[in-house]
């Protein structure tokens, strides 16, 4: 995969679609995590700056989101996106403008998500009584490939007795 795929996937198949959708998932998990982390890390110092409670309120809601991006929602990435940005539009008053390359990546990662799981929903259905990818491994282990021997069997294909 080549790097401008992986900053704008293509989401025209499934394949594609839910690797963008995945890419947005583990970001969102990642902010969650990392504002959790962050505002632990404040609350445990004697100042009084910082975030307070809204940022755990902050992980959680992100938690959630990515929870909903995992379950293909148009809404939690579409919110995802949203609150991220404004969340960096917040920092950027407060603190100042602070360009880096992790801010750009995680936001290209929930602009993805949400291109998957738009394009995801305009896919057609998948057809009615396809197996599974457990039931296809169990279908090859059923039906050894040609020139292949079946234990038991000679090279006729007949077992001893018949």
């Amino acid at each position: 995969m080549d790097l401008l795929t992986w900053f704008w996937p293509k989401v025209s198949d499934r394949k594609n679609a839910q690797f963008a959708i995945t890419e947005a998932f583990f970001a969102a998990a990642v902010v969650a995590a990392l504002t959790a982390i962050f505002t632990a890390v404040e609350a445990l110092k004697d100042t009084a700056e910082g975030l307070g409670p809204e940022g755990f309120v902050s992980a959680i809601v992100f938690a959630g989101v990515g929870f909903g991006i995992y379950r293909r929602s148009r809404i939690a990435a579409v919110s995802g996106l949203v609150l991220y940005l404004v969340g960096r539009a917040y920092a950027w008053v407060k603190v100042g403008p602070n360009f880096g390359a992790i801010p750009l990546l995680v936001t290209l990662a929930l602009l993805n998500g949400v291109r998957g799981t738009f394009a995801y929903h305009k896919l057609p259905p998948r057809p009615e009584g396809l197996p599974s990818l457990a039931q296809s491994f169990g279908a090859l282990e059923r039906n050894p490939a040609e020139g292949e021997k079946i234990a038991g069997k000679g090279e006729d294909g007949k077992t001893a007795g018949d």
